[in-house]
């Protein structure tokens, strides 16, 4: 088995320190994390944490800390005094929420110690958190030099935390708040970068959005926690005694000698690949991985590498919270493919976690689930083990079961054996109309994937399944490469509203357990021989017959290519576009959402159905989408 993971290539592992300089952040016995800076971006419409720490003046004891909100015309838009813990120095204020607005300058004072901090905007603040596929940067995905050179936008801003798994406050005073421009952005999270700019089309021209990116490749779940918080359960604790024993023993010289091994291997494996693909941008990993074998990972574990348990939770996460923000957006679980039987419940761990750090009991968490993917070597060798199913299933419950907690599909958008596809327009704006759906109100945004309702036996050679989100409801390519490569979308396309049992992505298991694949047809619920209140009849409402479907599904939509993949225009385009959909209320986006959709299966000769289960695999099939090009999610239902 081969474990998924590692930084994503081209990704900057750690963040490139200036040389020393005063801290920035800084004046006398007065200190703020390196968060609040010059352009940062405060959250709107919620009280704004501001923290820091003081040290106490010989005998005049801890001096009081004001902080300070002033306008363009100096004038004092809000003031408040902050709290101080005179035991530890630590100090929270807190500034009244306030409208989306600005510029402002922030002035922290302390005695005769003061802070200033200028061109300060009230708006939206999201941290953008993960591993690889988060940490895939602008200049690193599909169509980056157009990106990067439409970006220039002074209300989209982007803060890096640095990538570490021991507090650098080197890093930290080099890193800084940056507006997104084709000279900076192309270390922003790509997908952060599509989630952000799809916001400032939609919210309003004059409304900055913030992104906190806060991520890195190749960490677990429990990467993200604290020690505490994993000591309170069996699967946290398995976890961290992994790791107790792989540094037992060991002396820190040992350490960092292994550590500086590896790192060299690794450095000369990513240089070898970048230069040949600069040599042949064409060039496939079966080539590159002929010529230069696999990827030196993983790294060896050690108390101070980016990757130990626990390490981002304390030198990142903790060094940027309670930072005001609007919502978590988390593209992770790669990592945890050896272990995703206890997945969900770190999960809900950590966001519990974060949840009380930021002291908001309902703070949103959008999640990326995992794409389709498998490596190639492992499918051709030992088979699927299916282990992604099991992550893409607890982070689908967690969604399902947690107030606040939102997932978007994302099964067409994988790559065969390329763990860190370079799509990262799609899950962006999926994420983001996600966020206008259930945090703006956008009422509009298509958001909601076909999912597996239920199943039943229609007789003893078919079943029905049936699916929410389902007007429109048709069946497109097989996997994602499929829907990219005109031929053989072509030759699987010969129908939308059926699939023989090797391209459907349905399986049937009888009490045995053992599933088997099975052929699948799109349906009328009349022509299904179902009735009832949710059944889909002729009307658009109800969902789609036969016929509705093939027509529905004959063309893509104008926001798609052939292949499904977003469009490309510009960024003046976009926003025209996207500022005309706001103002228009009849808008049909999202159309998919109330209709509920039925399969029927051919059920093989001599089982009696126990369970059923659609796209259950780590790379395909999985061709069902609705109206919206949404598709349908992973799903298994017992009988």
């Amino acid at each position: 088995m081969v474990t998924a993971t590692g930084p994503a290539p081209g990704s900057e592992m750690n963040h490139e320190n200036a040389n020393a300089r005063p801290h920035r952040n800084t004046c006398g016995a007065l200190s703020m994390p390196a968060i609040f800076g010059d352009g940062m971006v405060l959250q709107r419409e919620t009280p704004i944490a501001v923290f820091g720490s003081v040290r106490a003046n010989g005998g005049s004891g801890t001096p009081t800390v004001t902080v300070r909100l002033i306008d363009e015309d100096s004038r004092q838009t809000a003031t408040t005094n902050a709290e101080t813990d005179p035991a530890t120095g630590q100090w929270t204020a807190q500034l009244p929420a306030l409208p989306a607005s600005g510029p402002y300058e922030l002035h922290v004072e302390a005695g005769d110690d003061r802070l200033r901090f200028t061109d300060v905007r009230i708006g939206v603040v999201w941290l953008a958190g993960g591993q690889s596929n988060m940490e895939v940067e602008l200049r690193n995905s599909d169509n980056a030099e157009q990106a990067l050179a439409q970006c220039a936008d002074p209300l989209l801003r982007f803060y890096n935390v640095p990538k570490t798994g021991v507090i650098d406050e080197t890093a930290e005073n080099a890193a800084s708040w940056q507006e997104s421009s084709p000279q900076a952005s192309g270390v922003m999270s790509a997908i952060a970068y599509y989630f952000a700019r799809r916001l400032r089309a939609k919210l309003g021209p004059d409304i900055a959005v913030g992104i906190v990116d806060c991520y890195i490749g190749g960490t677990s779940v429990t990467c993200w926690m604290s020690r505490t918080t994993l000591e309170s359960c069996a699967a946290g604790r398995a976890y961290l005694d992994r790791y107790d024993q792989a540094v037992a023993g060991k002396s820190m010289d040992e350490l960092h000698a292994a550590a500086d091994a590896w790192q060299h291997d690794f450095d000369a494996w990513n240089a070898s690949i970048a230069a040949a693909r600069q040599a042949d941008p064409d060039v496939t990993w079966d080539t590159l991985n002929e010529q230069y074998g696999a990827c030196p990972w993983p790294p060896p574990v050690t108390p101070f590498s980016q990757w130990h348990t626990c390490g981002a939770f304390e030198a990142m996460v903790q060094r940027i919270a309670p930072y005001t923000i609007e919502g978590v957006l988390w593209y992770q679980g790669e990592e945890d493919e050896p272990y995703g039987e206890t997945y969900r419940e770190l999960l809900g761990l950590m966001i519990a976690e974060w949840r009380d750090l930021w002291h908001r009991a309902d703070l949103p968490f959008l999640l990326a689930q995992l794409p389709q993917w498998i490596d190639k070597k492992v499918d051709e060798s030992t088979g699927d083990p299916m282990l992604w199913p099991v992550i893409r299933a607890a982070q689908w419950d967690a969604a399902h079961t947690i107030d606040g907690v939102h997932a978007v599909c994302l099964m067409d958008c994988g790559e065969y054996d390329n763990i860190h596809p370079t799509d990262k327009r799609t899950p962006g704006e999926r994420l983001a109309a996600c966020a206008l759906r259930y945090m703006y109100g956008f009422s509009g945004e298509p958001v909601g994937s076909p999912e597996m309702l239920d199943a039943q036996i229609s007789d003893a050679e078919r079943m029905e399944v049936r699916f929410s989100h389902a007007a429109g409801l048709h069946f497109d390519g097989s996997d994602p490469a499929s829907r990219c490569d005109a031929e053989r979308r072509a030759r699987e396309n010969a129908s939308t509203t059926a699939r023989d049992a090797d391209l459907s992505g349905f399986e049937i298991a009888g009490a045995d357990g053992v599933f088997q694949p099975v052929a699948a047809q799109i349906v009328a619920d009349g022509d299904a021989g179902h009735s009832g209140p949710d059944s889909v009849g002729s009307t658009s409402s109800a969902g789609s017959t036969v016929a509705d479907v093939s027509a529905s599904s004959a063309s893509p939509s104008a926001d798609q290519h052939e292949c499904g993949c977003a469009r490309e225009t510009t960024w003046t385009a976009d926003y025209e576009q996207d500022r005309t959909d706001f103002d228009d209320s009849s808008s049909s986006a999202g159309s998919a959402d109330s209709a509920i959709g039925t399969v029927l299966l051919t059920v093989p000769e001599g089982v009696r159905p126990a369970a059923v289960r659609y796209a259950w695999r780590s790379w395909g099939p999985a061709p069902l989408f609705n109206a919206d090009n949404l598709p349908a999610a992973p799903g298994t239902r017992a009988l």
